[in-house]
């Protein structure tokens, strides 16, 4: 009988074992999940930043007026329209600052100004959009802010 209490407390420590490595396996193969997922978010934010850059220097050319060049615009639309969903399809959102102030670790401020006028944290502008999911955040806004 003593065989047999020790044989089944044998496979039960085995079991628990087994059980606590696959829990620990789960946990590695969430995170490499979770890796990639921001790996390739990364990727289409950083195209969709291009994207920007294009139209921007269209317009700083004055080539924004071309009917060519409009039907080539909306290509770019639709395409970083497609991008956009395929982010929010992932939970992954543009971040947004209630009342233009800066949110603490949502940024990294590229330029501060003084104005005694407007408050501490302000935003006057954003160079380069940041992205979130949930409370995580995947790329940090760069902002130019007040600071007095």
């Amino acid at each position: 009988m003593k065989n047999i209490i020790t044989d089944l407390e044998n496979i039960f420590i085995d079991t628990l074992q087994d059980v606590n490595n696959q829990k620990h396996q789960l946990e590695k193969l969430e995170n490499e999940k979770h890796d990639l997922l921001i790996e390739i978010s990364i990727g289409i934010i950083e195209t969709l930043d291009s994207f920007d850059k294009i139209n921007e220097w269209l317009v700083e050319k004055e080539l924004d007026k071309n009917i060519d060049s409009i039907r080539t615009q909306k290509r770019y639309l639709n395409i970083q329209n497609r991008l956009f969903n395929l982010l929010l399809k992932y939970g992954i959102k543009k971040m947004e600052f209630d009342n233009n102030i800066d949110k603490f670790g949502w940024s990294e401020p590229v330029e501060t100004i003084v104005d005694n006028l407007r408050q501490d944290n302000e935003i006057v502008s954003i160079v380069r959009n940041g992205y979130y999911r949930a409370n995580e955040v995947i790329r940090p806004a760069q902002v130019i802010i007040i600071k007095n």
